[in-house]
C-alpha cells in the first residue's frame, strides 16, 4: 500500500494570502520495515497575535514527531519557546507586548499512519478543538473525529495557547482516535469552517463527496471555495462560513 496526498488552502475572502492564519505539514519516517506517514492541520484564532506562526509550529512540531499526548504540556512550553523566539519580542511596540503576553491560540489536528506490506494500514489520531479528520470509504464519511456533529461547532472550540497559565485544563481535552484502513480509504483534514460545510451538505446530499474528491488544482479549490461562500442554506446562512479554509487530502492506494 502506498499513501498519496494533496494540499489546499485559501485566506478568508477580502485577505491577503500572508493574512492566512491556518497551518500545515506533513513528514514520512522509515523504521525498519515500517513507514510512518504524518499529517497535521492548525488553525490560528484571529482575536489572538501572532496566530498564524503559532498554528505552523504546532502542525510542524507534530509532524517532526515532537507532540507527546500524554504530556501535552512539555511539548507546548518547547514551541511557546520557538514562538517567542520568532517573534523578537524585544522590537515590539508596547500595545504589541501585551497581546503578546496574552498569548496565541489555536487548534491541532494530526494523524500518523503506520504502513507495512500490509493490505492494511494503522493509523493513531489527536486532536485539540475542533479542526476534523473524516475517513472516506467510496461516497461515505464512515467517520469522522473529534466533534460528534454539526451542532458542536456552535460552541467555542478548546484551544492550545502559546502562553502556559492558559493551558491548565488542557490535558483532559487531548481527544485520539485509532484504527485502520484499506486501499481505497481517503482521509480528509479540515479546519472548522470546511469542516462544518462538509458535514452539513452531506446531512442534504452524500453526493457532495464527489465535489472534494473532483478537486484537482489550486484553481479548481478556490472556485469550488468562492462558490460555497455564496451558497445560502435554508435557515439564511452561508453553507461556508468566510474563514481561512485548508484541505489535505491523503487516499491509501
Amino acid at each position: 500500500m502506498q499513501i498519496e496526498s494533496e494540499y489546499f488552502s485559501l485566506p478568508k475572502a477580502g485577505n491577503r494570502k500572508d493574512e492566512y492564519e491556518d497551518a500545515f505539514n506533513s513528514s514520512i519516517f522509515v523504521h525498519k520495515d515500517t513507514a510512518y506517514y504524518k499529517f497535521a492541520i492548525a488553525d490560528g484564532a484571529s482575536e489572538s497575535s501572532f496566530a498564524d506562526i503559532w498554528a505552523d509550529l504546532l502542525a510542524s512540531g507534530y509532524c517532526n514527531g515532537k507532540f507527546d499526548s500524554k504530556h501535552i504540556h512539555k511539548f507546548i512550553s518547547k514551541l511557546s519557546k520557538a514562538w517567542k523566539r520568532k517573534l523578537n519580542a524585544g522590537d515590539l511596540p508596547w500595545y504589541a507586548q501585551e497581546k503578546l503576553n496574552s498569548g496565541a491560540f489555536s487548534t491541532l489536528a494530526g494523524i500518523t499512519f503506520r504502513l507495512t506490506d500490509a493490505s492494511s494500514a494503522a493509523f493513531d489520531a489527536v486532536a485539540i478543538g475542533d479542526s476534523c479528520i473524516f475517513q472516506i470509504r467510496g461516497d461515505n464519511i464512515i467517520a469522522f473525529f473529534p466533534l460528534g456533529s454539526v451542532e458542536d461547532f456552535h460552541h467555542r472550540p478548546v484551544l492550545i495557547s502559546s502562553n502556559a497559565a492558559n493551558n491548565i485544563h488542557l490535558q483532559a481535552f487531548v481527544k485520539k482516535w485509532s484504527g485502520t484502513a484499506q486501499a481505497g480509504d481517503s482521509f480528509w483534514l479540515m479546519t472548522d469552517a470546511l469542516a462544518c460545510w462538509l458535514l452539513t451538505r452531506y446531512e442534504e446530499d452524500i453526493s457532495v463527496i464527489k465535489k472534494i474528491y473532483g478537486l484537482a488544482r489550486e484553481h479548481d479549490f478556490i472556485y469550488f471555495v468562492q462558490a460555497e461562500r455564496k451558497l445560502m442554506c435554508p435557515g439564511g446562512s452561508f453553507y461556508l462560513r468566510n474563514d481561512d479554509v485548508t484541505l489535505i487530502r491523503v487516499n491509501l492506494v
